[in-house]
């Protein structure tokens, strides 16, 4: 929680001042896309990032009613191939390379994008809207 949550609230708070008026300043949150669904093996973790996405939504309207031209963008990845959770070998998780390639690529041709959401991320994303947020959550589950 003081890493994920609150020490990214701190940072952005801190550095708003200096990113207000400058040409092309962006705050980018990583999320996850267990904002959207929650691994039960990790509920904090899940819970974190949800409020992240929450505070993300919440400083992007703030900013512009402010016109402070600063853009918020929030990156939202898969479970990638890194040791956070002991997934550097997982062959579920994303190639570290491929994730930031697709990210980079996206941010090119989304510069004004609100969201930027890996393919492999998107089902898991947009589990509420499709009507699939019980069978993602029972799939996340059982991994």
């Amino acid at each position: 929680v003081a890493t994920n949550l609150l020490g990214t609230i701190r940072m952005t708070y801190a550095f708003l001042p200096l990113l207000g008026g400058k040409d092309d300043a962006v705050v980018m949150n990583v999320t996850s896309a267990l904002a959207f669904v929650p691994f039960p093996i990790t509920p904090t973790y899940s819970a974190t990032k949800a409020a992240l996405h929450s505070f993300s939504e919440s400083l992007r309207i703030q900013l512009a009613g402010a016109d402070a031209g600063v853009q918020v963008i929030e990156v939202v990845p898969p479970s990638v191939r890194t040791s956070l959770l002991g997934q550097q070998d997982s062959d579920q998780a994303m190639p570290l390379d491929d994730f930031l390639t697709e990210i980079l690529d996206l941010l090119r041709e989304k510069p004004d994008a609100k969201e930027i959401v890996v393919e492999r991320a998107r089902f898991i994303r947009d589990a509420v809207a499709t009507g699939s947020y019980d069978d993602v959550l029972a799939m996340i589950s059982s991994s």
